[in-house]
């Protein structure tokens, strides 16, 4: 008879892949209408929330947690929802993907919108990036997009052999992209032309992330890969308990990251371990690390701070809803989006882990 633990990762890893199976079965069906089974996308600046969920985009004030705008998409494009989370560039206009395969630029203090492009008749799962002039979109159709930032032309694109998830990761002048076809690719961000491409074990849905001269990404074959970013060679790999679905967060050469079976990690840039901790629940979201605390969540609801250097609890909080959208550290707070709970965002103090306010769209 199998242990308790090895059927609660059973019942974890069949639950993920119901998720992928689902996913990919939307993915399919290009007249589907998701609703609100989609999960929160969450970008922030030093004054406002920007949520990308359901049908709308909400800009919440970070001082006060009240509503700035709400956009929607016009009438042409009725039933669209989101997932990913927008981009914010500097000049401040928001790129947001739609599951329905458009693409808009929203201005960040009004939310109105400045163009559209209907870049696939598949999804975009993933969110953009945003280098220089580009926005970098990711689709299932398999292709990274590269489109011009003021007007959505057309600059260049990247076929890979199966869907892609994960946004991309821009570093320099080159473009790295981990593909649910096992692939991690390095890119020329000018042209698009690829520079190097390694297969590993298991597929990918989350963005590769910088450690030093090292590329990391996690993977379904329970693994996080080291890859060295000039040429793309592993340099290390890491065994982990469970598959790894959110990207590393670096601070002071360690990354942290967790698995759906709930094992959280700390590691250097060699691969050695400098802590673990298990936890009673599936960690599928990306954490987030600021001044030595790292902040991650249980896809069950919990959130926890953790000292960065030795995982010394710092506080813990219960939230309403599925945790499984990347928090977000801005100045002193620590913002958690929930799927399905009371609030869609909530905002906690990041030191004490008091509550500051709590965000639900009106009607919903």
């Amino acid at each position: 008879m199998p242990s308790y633990s090895n059927l609660k990762k059973f019942l974890r890893r069949g639950r993920w892949l119901l998720l992928i199976l689902a996913a990919a079965v939307l993915s399919a069906c290009s007249g589907s209408r998701v609703g609100s089974s989609s999960w929160p996308g969450l970008t922030v600046s030093d004054t406002t929330a920007y949520v990308a969920f359901d049908q709308s985009v909400y800009a919440v004030d970070l001082a006060s947690g009240q509503e700035q705008w709400q956009f929607t998409p016009p009438e042409q494009d009725k039933g669209a929802t989101f997932y990913a989370p927008p981009a914010l560039t500097d000049s401040g206009t928001l790129i947001v993907s739609s599951y329905t395969g458009v693409v808009y630029a929203v201005k960040a203090n009004t939310g109105d919108m400045i163009w559209r492009r209907q870049l696939s008749s598949s999804r975009l799962v993933g969110g953009p990036a945003v280098a220089g002039d580009l926005a970098l979109v990711p689709s299932a159709d398999h292709n990274l997009y590269a489109l011009k930032l003021d007007s959505g032309a057309d600059v260049w694109s990247f076929t890979t052999d199966e869907p892609l998830w994960s946004e991309p990761l821009v570093k320099g002048d080159k473009v790295y992209l981990s593909g649910l076809d096992h692939k991690v690719y390095a890119l020329d961000l000018t042209s698009g032309n690829q520079l190097w491409s390694t297969e590993l074990k298991g597929a990918m849905a989350d963005k590769p992330s910088s450690l030093d001269s090292l590329i990391l990404t996690g993977t379904f074959a329970n693994q996080l890969v080291a890859l060295n970013a000039d040429n793309g060679r592993v340099a290390w790999t890491l065994q982990t308990d469970g598959w790894v679905w959110g990207d590393p967060a670096v601070q002071d050469g360690v990354a942290y990251f967790g698995d759906v079976d709930g094992t959280f990690y700390a590691v250097d840039a060699n691969g050695h371990v400098v802590w673990q901790s298990h936890l009673d629940g599936d960690v599928t979201a990306s954490p987030a690390v600021e001044n030595g605390i790292v902040y991650f969540a249980t896809a069950d609801g919990q959130v926890f701070a953790r000292q960065a250097a030795d995982n010394t609890p710092a506080w813990q909080q219960p939230l309403d809803g599925q945790l499984l959208t990347d928090p977000a550290v801005t100045g002193d707070s620590l913002l958690v989006a929930s799927l399905d709970g009371k609030n869609l965002l909530t905002a906690f103090d990041a030191t004490s882990g008091a509550v500051r306010w709590s965000y639900q769209p009106a009607g919903k």
